[in-house]
Protein backbone atom coordinates (compact mmCIF):
# COMPACT_ATOMS: atom_id res chain seq x y z
CA UNK A 1 0.00 0.00 0.00
CA UNK A 2 1.61 3.21 -1.20
CA UNK A 3 0.15 6.72 -1.09
CA UNK A 4 -0.95 9.67 1.02
CA UNK A 5 -3.48 9.05 3.77
CA UNK A 6 -5.39 11.14 6.31
CA UNK A 7 -6.70 9.77 9.59
CA UNK A 8 -7.60 10.70 13.16
CA UNK A 9 -4.97 9.59 15.64
CA UNK A 10 -3.95 9.52 19.30
CA UNK A 11 -0.22 9.93 19.97
CA UNK A 12 1.05 7.02 22.06
CA UNK A 13 4.64 8.18 22.36
CA UNK A 14 7.47 10.05 20.66
CA UNK A 15 11.25 10.09 20.81
CA UNK A 16 13.83 12.49 19.41
CA UNK A 17 15.76 11.21 16.40
CA UNK A 18 18.87 13.05 15.32
CA UNK A 19 19.11 16.80 15.62
CA UNK A 20 15.68 17.78 14.32
CA UNK A 21 13.48 14.71 13.72
CA UNK A 22 11.06 12.72 15.84
CA UNK A 23 9.87 9.13 15.65
CA UNK A 24 6.25 8.98 16.75
CA UNK A 25 3.89 6.09 17.53
CA UNK A 26 0.16 6.63 16.92
CA UNK A 27 -3.04 4.72 17.32
CA UNK A 28 -5.22 5.65 14.36
CA UNK A 29 -8.87 5.24 13.48
CA UNK A 30 -8.39 3.73 10.02
CA UNK A 31 -5.04 1.93 10.27
CA UNK A 32 -4.54 0.83 13.88
CA UNK A 33 -1.09 1.42 15.36
CA UNK A 34 1.46 3.19 13.17
CA UNK A 35 5.01 4.39 13.67
CA UNK A 36 6.38 7.25 11.62
CA UNK A 37 9.16 9.77 11.27
CA UNK A 38 8.48 13.51 11.37
CA UNK A 39 11.30 15.26 9.55
CA UNK A 40 12.25 18.58 11.12
CA UNK A 41 9.58 18.23 13.82
CA UNK A 42 11.77 19.71 16.54
CA UNK A 43 12.20 22.89 14.51
CA UNK A 44 8.76 23.03 12.91
CA UNK A 45 6.59 26.09 13.56
CA UNK A 46 3.75 25.19 11.21
CA UNK A 47 3.37 21.46 10.48
CA UNK A 48 4.07 20.08 13.97
CA UNK A 49 3.40 22.62 16.71
CA UNK A 50 3.28 20.80 20.06
CA UNK A 51 0.96 18.13 18.66
CA UNK A 52 3.28 15.12 18.46
CA UNK A 53 3.44 14.58 22.20
CA UNK A 54 1.60 11.77 24.06
CA UNK A 55 -2.14 12.39 24.65
CA UNK A 56 -2.47 14.53 21.51
CA UNK A 57 -5.67 13.89 19.53
CA UNK A 58 -4.87 14.96 15.99
CA UNK A 59 -5.79 14.76 12.35
CA UNK A 60 -2.75 13.26 10.66
CA UNK A 61 -1.51 13.38 7.07
CA UNK A 62 1.15 10.82 6.22
CA UNK A 63 2.82 9.11 3.28
CA UNK A 64 3.28 5.37 3.28
CA UNK A 65 5.48 3.41 0.90
CA UNK A 66 4.96 -0.32 0.68
CA UNK A 67 7.75 -2.27 2.33
CA UNK A 68 8.95 0.56 4.56
CA UNK A 69 8.67 0.16 8.32
CA UNK A 70 8.12 3.86 9.07
CA UNK A 71 5.53 6.11 7.45
CA UNK A 72 6.47 9.69 6.63
CA UNK A 73 4.52 12.22 8.71
CA UNK A 74 3.71 15.30 6.70
CA UNK A 75 1.25 17.31 8.81
CA UNK A 76 -0.62 17.10 12.11
CA UNK A 77 -3.55 19.26 13.14
CA UNK A 78 -4.86 19.30 16.73
CA UNK A 79 -8.47 18.11 17.04
CA UNK A 80 -8.80 18.30 20.81
CA UNK A 81 -6.60 19.05 23.80
CA UNK A 82 -6.77 17.42 27.23
CA UNK A 83 -5.41 20.26 29.34
CA UNK A 84 -6.99 19.25 32.66
CA UNK A 85 -5.45 15.81 32.38
CA UNK A 86 -1.99 17.19 31.69
CA UNK A 87 -2.13 19.47 34.74
CA UNK A 88 -3.01 16.70 37.22
CA UNK A 89 -0.17 14.35 38.21
CA UNK A 90 -2.50 11.49 39.11
CA UNK A 91 -4.52 11.66 35.90
CA UNK A 92 -1.36 12.12 33.87
CA UNK A 93 0.19 9.02 35.46
CA UNK A 94 -2.82 6.78 34.87
CA UNK A 95 -3.34 8.21 31.39
CA UNK A 96 0.28 7.34 30.56
CA UNK A 97 -0.31 3.83 31.88
CA UNK A 98 -3.31 3.29 29.59
CA UNK A 99 -1.37 4.62 26.59
CA UNK A 100 1.47 2.21 27.33
CA UNK A 101 -0.96 -0.67 27.85
CA UNK A 102 -2.61 -0.05 24.46
CA UNK A 103 0.80 0.22 22.82
CA UNK A 104 2.04 -3.05 24.33
CA UNK A 105 -1.09 -5.04 23.57
CA UNK A 106 -1.51 -4.10 19.90
CA UNK A 107 0.47 -4.82 16.75
CA UNK A 108 1.24 -2.30 14.03
CA UNK A 109 -1.04 -2.08 11.03
CA UNK A 110 -4.04 -3.93 12.50
CA UNK A 111 -7.13 -1.73 12.33
CA UNK A 112 -9.41 -1.81 15.35
CA UNK A 113 -11.96 0.99 15.40
CA UNK A 114 -13.29 -0.04 18.82
CA UNK A 115 -9.82 0.24 20.36
CA UNK A 116 -9.41 3.75 18.93
CA UNK A 117 -12.83 4.82 20.21
CA UNK A 118 -12.00 3.33 23.62
CA UNK A 119 -8.77 5.28 24.13
CA UNK A 120 -10.33 8.51 22.81
CA UNK A 121 -13.39 8.26 25.07
CA UNK A 122 -11.16 7.26 27.99
CA UNK A 123 -9.20 10.52 27.67
CA UNK A 124 -12.35 12.58 27.23
CA UNK A 125 -13.83 11.14 30.44
CA UNK A 126 -10.56 11.23 32.39
CA UNK A 127 -10.02 14.87 31.37
CA UNK A 128 -13.59 15.68 32.44
CA UNK A 129 -12.94 14.43 35.99
CA UNK A 130 -14.13 10.80 35.99
CA UNK A 131 -13.24 8.71 39.05
CA UNK A 132 -9.72 7.44 38.34
CA UNK A 133 -9.90 3.98 39.91
CA UNK A 134 -13.17 3.15 38.19
CA UNK A 135 -12.37 4.44 34.72
CA UNK A 136 -8.96 2.75 34.62
CA UNK A 137 -10.57 -0.58 35.52
CA UNK A 138 -13.16 -0.04 32.77
CA UNK A 139 -10.42 0.73 30.27
CA UNK A 140 -8.47 -2.40 31.19
CA UNK A 141 -11.48 -4.70 30.98
CA UNK A 142 -12.88 -3.15 27.80
CA UNK A 143 -9.48 -3.32 26.10
CA UNK A 144 -9.06 -6.99 27.04
CA UNK A 145 -12.55 -7.70 25.71
CA UNK A 146 -11.97 -5.83 22.44
CA UNK A 147 -8.64 -7.55 21.80
CA UNK A 148 -9.89 -11.03 22.70
CA UNK A 149 -8.04 -11.50 26.01
CA UNK A 150 -11.08 -11.27 28.28
CA UNK A 151 -10.70 -13.57 31.34
CA UNK A 152 -13.54 -15.98 32.13
CA UNK A 153 -15.28 -14.62 35.20
CA UNK A 154 -18.86 -15.89 35.08
CA UNK A 155 -18.08 -19.50 36.09
CA UNK A 156 -15.28 -21.73 37.33
CA UNK A 157 -12.98 -22.60 34.42
CA UNK A 158 -12.80 -26.23 35.64
CA UNK A 159 -16.24 -27.33 36.87
CA UNK A 160 -18.24 -24.62 35.03
CA UNK A 161 -20.32 -23.88 38.14
CA UNK A 162 -21.35 -20.32 38.90
CA UNK A 163 -20.03 -19.13 42.27
CA UNK A 164 -22.56 -18.10 44.91
CA UNK A 165 -22.33 -15.09 47.18
CA UNK A 166 -21.06 -17.35 49.98
CA UNK A 167 -18.17 -18.77 47.95
CA UNK A 168 -14.61 -17.63 48.02
CA UNK A 169 -13.33 -17.14 44.49
CA UNK A 170 -9.78 -17.65 43.32
CA UNK A 171 -8.54 -15.91 40.20
CA UNK A 172 -5.88 -17.66 38.13
CA UNK A 173 -3.96 -15.58 35.61
CA UNK A 174 -2.43 -18.74 34.15
CA UNK A 175 -5.90 -20.20 33.50
CA UNK A 176 -7.35 -16.81 32.49
CA UNK A 177 -10.32 -17.11 34.79
CA UNK A 178 -11.76 -17.99 38.18
CA UNK A 179 -11.60 -21.19 40.22
CA UNK A 180 -14.04 -22.24 42.91
CA UNK A 181 -12.72 -23.57 46.26
CA UNK A 182 -13.29 -27.17 45.17
CA UNK A 183 -11.22 -26.78 42.00
CA UNK A 184 -8.33 -24.67 43.20
CA UNK A 185 -6.33 -27.77 44.18
CA UNK A 186 -2.69 -27.07 44.97
CA UNK A 187 -2.33 -24.35 42.37
CA UNK A 188 -0.16 -21.47 43.49
CA UNK A 189 -0.19 -17.77 42.66
CA UNK A 190 -3.97 -17.45 42.97
CA UNK A 191 -5.65 -14.15 43.81
CA UNK A 192 -8.43 -14.36 46.39
CA UNK A 193 -11.42 -12.25 45.40
CA UNK A 194 -14.96 -11.80 46.62
CA UNK A 195 -18.01 -12.46 44.40
CA UNK A 196 -18.79 -8.74 44.67
CA UNK A 197 -15.45 -7.70 43.16
CA UNK A 198 -15.79 -10.25 40.35
CA UNK A 199 -19.23 -8.84 39.53
CA UNK A 200 -17.69 -5.38 39.20
CA UNK A 201 -15.14 -6.74 36.72
CA UNK A 202 -17.89 -8.45 34.71
CA UNK A 203 -19.86 -5.21 34.68
CA UNK A 204 -16.79 -3.22 33.61
CA UNK A 205 -16.24 -5.47 30.59
CA UNK A 206 -19.77 -4.73 29.36
CA UNK A 207 -20.01 -1.02 30.19
CA UNK A 208 -19.18 1.68 27.65
CA UNK A 209 -16.50 3.91 29.07
CA UNK A 210 -18.60 7.05 28.69
CA UNK A 211 -21.06 5.45 31.16
CA UNK A 212 -18.41 5.27 33.89
CA UNK A 213 -20.44 7.49 36.23
CA UNK A 214 -23.09 4.77 36.46
CA UNK A 215 -20.70 2.49 38.37
CA UNK A 216 -20.28 3.28 42.05
CA UNK A 217 -17.40 1.09 43.20
CA UNK A 218 -16.50 1.05 46.91
CA UNK A 219 -12.85 1.17 47.94
CA UNK A 220 -12.70 -2.48 49.00
CA UNK A 221 -13.94 -3.61 45.57
CA UNK A 222 -11.54 -1.27 43.79
CA UNK A 223 -8.61 -2.73 45.70
CA UNK A 224 -9.62 -6.33 44.96
CA UNK A 225 -10.19 -5.55 41.27
CA UNK A 226 -6.81 -3.85 41.10
CA UNK A 227 -5.03 -6.93 42.51
CA UNK A 228 -6.73 -9.17 39.96
CA UNK A 229 -6.06 -6.89 36.99
CA UNK A 230 -2.45 -6.13 37.95
CA UNK A 231 -1.64 -9.84 38.18
CA UNK A 232 -3.49 -10.77 34.98
CA UNK A 233 -1.98 -8.01 32.84
CA UNK A 234 1.51 -8.71 34.18
CA UNK A 235 1.03 -12.36 33.20
CA UNK A 236 -0.28 -11.49 29.72
CA UNK A 237 2.50 -9.00 28.99
CA UNK A 238 5.27 -10.93 30.66
CA UNK A 239 6.56 -7.80 32.37
CA UNK A 240 5.69 -4.78 34.48
CA UNK A 241 5.00 -1.62 32.51
CA UNK A 242 7.28 1.36 33.14
CA UNK A 243 4.30 3.62 33.80
CA UNK A 244 3.07 1.18 36.43
CA UNK A 245 6.29 1.57 38.39
CA UNK A 246 5.84 5.34 38.31
CA UNK A 247 2.29 4.95 39.62
CA UNK A 248 3.64 2.96 42.55
CA UNK A 249 5.73 5.98 43.51
CA UNK A 250 2.58 8.06 43.89
CA UNK A 251 0.46 5.16 45.17
CA UNK A 252 -0.18 6.87 48.49
CA UNK A 253 -2.33 9.33 46.53
CA UNK A 254 -4.04 6.52 44.64
CA UNK A 255 -4.96 4.85 47.94
CA UNK A 256 -6.26 8.11 49.33
CA UNK A 257 -9.91 9.06 49.22
CA UNK A 258 -8.82 12.41 47.80
CA UNK A 259 -8.71 10.90 44.30
CA UNK A 260 -12.11 11.32 42.66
Amino acid sequence: MTGHFTTEAIVLGSIDYGESDKIVTFYTLEFGKLKGIAKGAKRSKKRFVNNLEPFSYIKLLFFQKQGRELVMLEQAETVRRFDSLLLDIDRLAFGSYCLELLNEMTLEGQKNQKAFELILNFFIMLDAGAHIKTIVMLFEMRLLSILGYHPRLEMCVVCKNTPTNNNRIFFSSARSGILCPNCRGQEKSLILASPGAIKFLILAAKTDIDKVDRIAMPDWAAEECKRVMDDFLRYQLGKELKSKRFIEKISFKYQSSNIK
